[in-house]
């Protein structure tokens, strides 16, 4: 299998990094910077693919569990660079990410504890407990950071950082109707952005799903499910956002699952004015190839009004339920939030 090997230095990292937060870069360098950002990302292929074999082997042990890996979009890599002041593009630790999503909140705590305790060589550098701590987002989840590091790949001891999610399917239903409603009414609700009765609205949701869950609720919210609820009517009443919800859901136009039931990668092309979603799937060993075309579709991005992700996946259901956002298949957390209104 042919890995994507970096060519550029550290210091043209960072330096790309600068240029696209500045608003005075010429349109060459911007360009020139985007391609390394691009190549940045896409070395980080190996490393992350290798500690995805060792989180999805964990998991094995544990029933109705999803593993994927994904590589960051972007235009989420340029959005963060220009929102944090002090963000260093060779120090992101996302560029490459694994999610594990399980049924039970205490199998969080114990595969990142076996993780951590496993014998790897990798260089343990940060985590964020989203879920002891919420953002004020709501965003509940459980993140590790590693530096990759192998005695027989050196050429990727280069600070590439992995990022590991670890939450449970209640997090996972919120992150993912979160990021559907964003990626249809263009607003960065994820970061917590865009309209503020929307994000109250899934702050709240948020909120109901940690008391279920018996964790803390999210910063200026009630610790009361019947006021949370109470305030939820209200917004939904006024907004509708559940209707817009289900509507997104049923306005999508879903790829043809036998044909892409394989392991390997997966580029999907969403586009929000036809409300349609298109699959190009390749094998584990062209993962060059998925790569070039993620990263074409993403340079026309803007200009053609759609959205696409890279992903790997063990088969093409499991893929649905990793990125159900990608799919609009959030009939789960619309029912969900219906039981506690009704």
């Amino acid at each position: 299998m042919k890995w994507k090997v970096f060519e550029h230095s550290h210091s043209q990292v960072i330096n790309a990094g600068k240029i696209i937060k500045s608003d005075n870069a010429s349109f060459q360098d911007t360009i020139d910077a985007m391609n390394i950002i691009d190549s940045w990302r896409a070395a980080h292929a190996y490393p992350l693919h290798v500690i995805y074999v060792h989180l999805k082997r964990m998991a094995e042990t544990y029933q109705n569990t999803i593993v994927a890996e994904r590589f960051k979009r972007l235009d989420s890599i340029i959005s963060k660079l220009k929102r944090e002041p002090h963000m260093n593009l060779w120090t992101m630790q996302d560029l490459g990410g694994c999610r594990v999503v399980v049924p039970k909140l205490n199998q969080v705590h114990e595969i990142a504890d076996k993780y951590r305790s496993s014998r790897i060589r990798h260089i343990y550098k940060d985590e964020d407990d989203y879920i002891l701590s919420p953002r004020t987002s709501g965003y509940r989840s459980y993140h590790l950071v590693y530096q990759y590091c192998s005695e027989r790949k050196d050429t990727y001891n280069r600070n590439m950082l992995i990022e590991i999610q670890l939450r449970t399917r209640l997090q996972h239903l919120w992150a993912t109707a979160v990021e559907t409603m964003g990626l249809y009414t263009k607003q960065a609700l994820k970061a917590g952005q865009g309209e503020l009765n929307a994000q109250r609205f899934f702050a709240l949701i948020s909120s109901l799903f940690a008391i279920e869950e018996g964790t803390t609720t999210v910063p200026y919210t009630s610790n009361n499910p019947y006021e949370l609820i109470n305030e939820l009517n209200e917004l939904n009443n006024s907004y509708h956002y559940l209707d817009i919800l289900t509507a997104i859901r049923m306005v999508t136009v879903h790829a043809d699952e036998n044909k892409n039931n394989k392991d390997g990668y997966y580029v999907l092309t969403l586009n929000y004015e036809t409300r349609s979603l298109t699959l190009q799937s390749y094998a584990k060993n062209e993962i060059d190839e998925a790569m070039t075309t993620y990263s074409n579709i993403e340079k026309t991005r803007t200009e053609t009004g759609i959205d696409a992700v890279l992903v790997s996946v063990s088969s093409f259901s499991v893929l649905k339920m990793a990125y159900p956002n990608y799919f609009s298949d959030i009939g789960g957390f619309v029912e969900k939030v219906r039981h506690y209104i009704s």
